[in-house]
């Protein structure tokens, strides 16, 4: 089987690691031969992972050096290899500087690192050696929300053309993100020129959402293919649990673009619903540390702020709780963040068979996917959040409810045998229509 699967070269933003938050691609390519893939990537990290054997990195750190010293960037770099003491340096460097971007977005920054990368030396022989050496059938492309990755990965492909897949999973290309931001636009007209190339001349388009795939193929004349996270039912079944009191509810996951405001205005909900007593609690399990005035929030009302957990821990955090919480910010600047996306946090709770309590605009795609689905619990505005949870405290069955229809949603969509015969069949499609 292996012989005949095309080779691939994904052209990807961050490194794969299999202890890492972004998982959604490693995911997918678990159904592929690790000796068929190759990944180039434009992070400080280096990749550990079980799914890919090849890898060349473009460091960020690098490039930003080039641009003065005119040093070419890149190399070939080793799966599960430790890092030195330079690699670390950098790698801790990138990750405090991504982390304050999060926490406060500059789309100054964010337009002065696009002509970084356009200055930088990363045109080099040993990218194309590279690629020579791989000799891929196909490309995999996710378009991202930044130019430079696609003007590399525009580069590539010109230069060594080949078929290639794209893969869209949030909105890359309206100017609905914008706001009244100057420099906002400014950086979405760059987008929007790569992604359009990228887009029409693709051989092959993956979407996260049904309600991407229509957008998409309405811009680009594309036949859109929705693929998300899949989850492997072969051994798993629903188990209903007993709702505790009070109820749990538990949130895991980052808190930037705004969805640090959304849990802050469940603990003011909470602080009235449980000034007789506790009826419901929430447990917050994140890396992200805002402000002070937003942590005394989450430390009170019957919230508790238990900072980051191991990946590995998650699932057993999930499943010890009554309801999960769904976050998307619903502040002004952040409102339409998630228009097109699909969050795999949402497969997770599928898997673990939880009742969802979700927050975020009626018009982004995971709160249609989740009403039409009616397999959540859902409040569209701040407003709604205390009424919403009041109704389940009148009404505890409703949360055993919610958890066999999540459970259900995810067998229905999201199997993993489903996503395994799409991702293949459509990168073994595309080769051929380049022989």
């Amino acid at each position: 089987m292996s012989e005949k699967l095309p080779k691939v070269l994904s052209i990807s933003l961050s490194t794969w690691h299999k202890d890492s938050g972004i998982h959604t691609q490693t995911d997918l390519f678990k159904h592929y031969d690790p000796d068929r893939v190759a990944q180039i990537y434009t992070k400080s990290g280096l990749p550990n992972t079980p799914v890919c054997n090849s890898f060349f990195r473009i460091s960020e750190n690098e490039i930003i050096r080039s641009v003065i010293k005119r040093n070419p960037v890149g190399c070939r770099v080793e799966n599960g290899a430790e890092a030195d003491a330079s690699t670390q340096k950098a790698m801790d460097a990138e990750k405090a500087l991504y982390t304050q971007a999060h926490k406060k977005k500059s789309w100054l920054m964010t337009v002065m690192r696009e002509f970084v990368w356009m200055f930088g030396r990363w045109k080099t022989k040993a990218l194309d050696k590279f690629i020579e050496e791989e000799n891929p059938d196909v490309y995999f492309v996710p378009i991202y929300p930044v130019a430079y990755m696609g003007w590399l990965q525009l580069h590539i492909l010109k230069k060594y053309p080949r078929p290639y897949v794209c893969y869209l999973a949030d909105d890359n290309y309206s100017y609905k993100p914008c706001g009244r931001n100057p420099f906002a636009y400014f950086h979405r007209f760059m987008l929007r020129r790569v992604v359009k190339k990228l887009a029409v001349n693709c051989t092959e388009m993956f979407t996260i959402t049904k309600t991407e795939a229509i957008d998409t193929d309405n811009l680009f004349g594309t036949k859109s293919i929705v693929l998300t996270k899949g989850i492997n039912y072969d051994n798993l079944e629903f188990k209903e649990k007993e709702v505790s009191t009070p109820i749990r509810m538990v949130y895991t996951g980052n808190l930037f673009i705004g969805r640090h405001a959304s849990l802050v205005e469940i603990s003011k909900a909470l602080k009235e619903i449980n000034k007789d007593g506790e009826k419901i609690t929430l447990d917050i399990y994140s890396p992200t540390v805002m402000d002070d005035k937003t942590m005394e929030y989450l430390n009170s009302n019957g919230c508790h702020f238990n900072g980051a957990v191991p990946k590995s821990e998650v699932d057993a955090i999930q499943q010890g709780a009554d309801m999960v919480v769904f976050v998307e910010s619903l502040e002004k600047e952040h409102r339409f963040d998630a228009r097109l996306s699909f969050s795999t946090k949402l497969t997770d709770y599928f898997k673990n068979g939880k009742c969802i309590f979700a927050i975020g605009d009626k018009t982004i795609a995971p709160i249609e996917y989740l009403r039409e689905n009616d397999c959540a619990i859902i409040a569209n505005e701040y407003d709604e959040i205390a009424p919403q949870l009041r109704k389940i405290i009148e009404n505890p069955e409703m949360i055993k409810k919610y958890s066999r229809q999540a459970y259900d949603t995810g067998k229905k969509n999201h199997n993993e045998n489903d996503i395994k015969r799409i991702f293949v069949d459509t990168f073994v499609k595309a080769a051929n229509k380049g022989k």
